[in-house]
């Protein structure tokens, strides 16, 4: 091997790099097969090396790195309802539109509409109706407007073409270039019309299996144009296609397999014979609710469909396929798990299954996460509210989280196998079905005008958010979107546990003596302040005096000792609640309750009987609680520091 090591890995580096050129060098600079073996360990060092460096590259940024899959699956969540609300507002921006303008655009389209009017017209002036173009030959042969009579009536346009009959609903949108969107396409071949005896002015078109719809027209003469229409033009189509039209399939060299031309000629034209049958049994199978062989039948004559001859009546059967695939997409997309067979276990899981199978991925993403959705409402409404609100907000949590997350891991192997990516749509999902969670978390913890209890509020919060850790497994950290929804509730609860703290403090600061507190040991309420006190490293005992019995004096006034008790316990809660979009009202909340009870203490009377107890508080506020509270803020809640809060020390000792 004559080459160095470091020949070798630039040109391995080198962005155009050729493997094909590469080894063809070898082979002509290489004198037999030691050398390329040699240089085949050189290269298979190169790759351990870099391999190496790369493991080490990946633990160094191991936290970066997932740091970054949590801001893209959360940026793709963002881009996907972006493209909702951007639908939505389009659809908002359509509805405040002018509606003189409108009316006025739909009078002169109107007008322009004539019986002898091209399909390609039609399709201008029509929204979704380009199907039109996959039969040729079709031609209009009359048109009008009419009233569709269901539970709500409205004003419709119905078409006349010479195989089908197409509706289409007025638009509200001034600046679209069509003035109707389709509503109904109907093959003529299938429908049946009947008279309504009762209503003079209505008639009724059923298409077989399932569809049925009335029509009222202006007049009676126009209800009898309609009806001899529609009748003449199916006598017509029966004529002219006659009972079983001719088509071809395209054959291919695959396709010819071992046996004579004629024996592959009659395979052919049974695999005909059999797609002029598929649209009706298609709709038996659609009318029985027999999905399952509907769509085995669609996924077998797949290939055959894409083979039909675009000449004779090809496009005209494939175009009658496409409908009852259609029609079966919207049928499978429309079962919810409320109804009948498909309310509990695998039988949910079959109309998603299927439409996999006939390629519609959105479709199915959207069934399944609306089947669970449903699920998981019914799971939540099983729960009794019983017991304490902390109990009842476990049981909640554990139901919501430990189901979305499971429903996540479900839509992975659900949807594996699919090459679009869906799992967009299961984070959209996740946030929408968190909204709806924290508004009922909102509703049990955040009550309006009432408060609950310190500490409960903050052990519910923290209970939510030990639970929504769960969604990990399926790479999402909701924490972010936790504390959004719910920043409303814990900021009205800061402040309004607050504005008690500062309500009592007042009515304790009127009410004061200025004396030693008196405690008996035998109760242990001095054990308990003691405890309370250790949290913040600050010792109960410089401020006690013992008489040698079982009371206890500390040189504190009552007021500080019961400000530290409930202050204490607003701490607590708010550092369970804690997060940054509540960090400036939780710093003036604690700031303004801290200097409020230490400007109580300058305003006690100059007596010289409670100067001791005066100064023995003042200095406990000053030099040993306050300190303790900003450390304890800067260590375990904000991670941060608080010059705010330190500025009442310098303000202390000025006054």
């Amino acid at each position: 091997m004559s080459e160095p090591w470091e020949h070798y890995e630039n040109k391995l580096k080198n962005e155009h790099f050729n493997p094909k050129e590469f080894v063809q060098q070898l082979c002509k600079n290489l004198d037999n097969a030691q050398d390329l073996y040699g240089v085949k360990k050189v290269v298979e060092g190169i790759k351990q090396t870099h391999a190496t460096e790369l493991k080490k590259n990946v633990y160094k940024n191991y936290g970066q790195f997932i740091q970054t899959s949590k801001e893209i699956t959360y940026l793709e969540a963002e881009m996907y309802k972006l493209g909702h609300l951007l639908t939505e507002q389009k659809a908002l921006i359509s509805s405040l539109t002018d509606d003189n303008i409108t009316s006025e655009k739909n009078e002169a389209l109107d007008i322009s509409i004539t019986e002898d009017m091209s399909i390609a017209k039609i399709v201008e002036l029509v929204q979704g109706a380009a199907v039109l173009h996959d039969i040729p030959g079709r031609k209009m042969i009359h048109n009008g407007n009419l009233i569709e009579v269901g539970e709500e009536e409205r004003q419709i346009r119905l078409f006349l073409m010479n195989d089908c009959i197409m509706s289409a609903a007025p638009t509200k949108s001034a600046w679209m270039s069509e003035a109707y969107k389709m509503v109904h396409l109907l093959e003529l071949k299938n429908v049946t019309i009947m008279d309504v005896q009762d209503q003079k002015l209505c008639f009724k078109i059923t298409q077989y299996p399932a569809n049925m719809f009335m029509y009222r027209a202006e007049t009676e003469q126009k209800k009898i144009e309609w009806v001899s229409h529609i009748k003449r033009a199916q006598q017509d189509l029966k004529e002219a296609v006659g009972d079983r039209p001719d088509i071809e399939l395209k054959q291919s060299r695959d396709d010819m397999i071992e046996g004579t031309w004629e024996e592959n000629q009659r395979r052919a034209k049974f695999r005909a014979d059999a797609l002029l049958e598929l649209p009706e049994q298609l709709d038996v199978c659609i009318a029985q609710r027999d999905f399952e062989n509907a769509v085995r039948k669609l996924r077998d004559a797949k290939q055959d469909i894409a083979k039909l001859d675009q000449s004779n009546h090809g496009p005209e059967i494939k175009a009658r396929i496409d409908s009852r695939l259609r029609q079966l997409t919207d049928m499978l997309t429309e079962v919810n798990m409320g109804s009948g067979m498909y309310a509990h276990g695998k039988a949910s899981k079959k109309p998603v299954k299927q439409l996999l199978l006939l390629e519609k991925v959105t479709q199915a993403t959207s069934l399944f996460l609306r089947n669970k959705s449903t699920s998981l409402k019914m799971s939540i409404r099983r729960i009794k509210m019983e017991g304490t609100m902390t109990l009842y907000i476990t049981k909640l949590s554990q139901t919501f989280f430990s189901t979305v997350a499971a429903v996540g891991t479900e839509f992975k192997a659900v949807f594996s196998n699919t090459e679009a990516g869906c799992m967009p749509s299961y984070v959209a999902w996740v946030e929408s079905e968190l909204e709806w969670f924290a508004d009922m978390f909102s509703r049990q913890v955040f009550p309006q005008g009432s408060v609950v209890g310190h500490g409960v509020a903050g052990e519910c919060v923290a209970i939510a958010l030990k639970h929504a850790n769960q969604l990990s497994v399926n790479g999402l950290d909701i924490s972010f979107l936790m504390h959004r929804l719910l920043q409303p509730g814990i900021a009205e609860t800061l402040k309004r546990n607050h504005i008690q703290i500062m309500e009592a403090s007042q009515l304790r600061a009127k009410e004061e003596h200025w004396k030693k507190c008196e405690f008996n040991r035998q109760t242990g309420d001095i054990k308990k302040l003691d405890d309370l006190l250790k949290i913040y490293n600050v010792d109960l005992s410089k401020y006690c005096v013992s008489t040698g019995d079982d009371k206890i004096y500390v040189t504190l006034c009552h007021s500080v000792i019961s400000f530290v008790r409930s202050f204490h316990s607003y701490l607590l809660d708010a550092k369970k609640m804690y997060n940054v979009r509540v960090k400036k009202q939780l710093i003036d909340s604690i700031t303004s309750c801290l200097q409020f009870q230490a400007f109580q203490l300058k305003l006690a009377p100059p007596d010289e009987d409670i100067r001791t107890v005066v100064s023995s508080s003042d200095m406990f506020m000053n030099k040993e609680f306050i300190p303790a509270v900003i450390s304890f803020l800067e260590t375990q809640v904000t991670q941060q520091p608080v010059p705010q809060i330190r500025n009442i020390l310098d303000t202390n000792d000025m006054l």
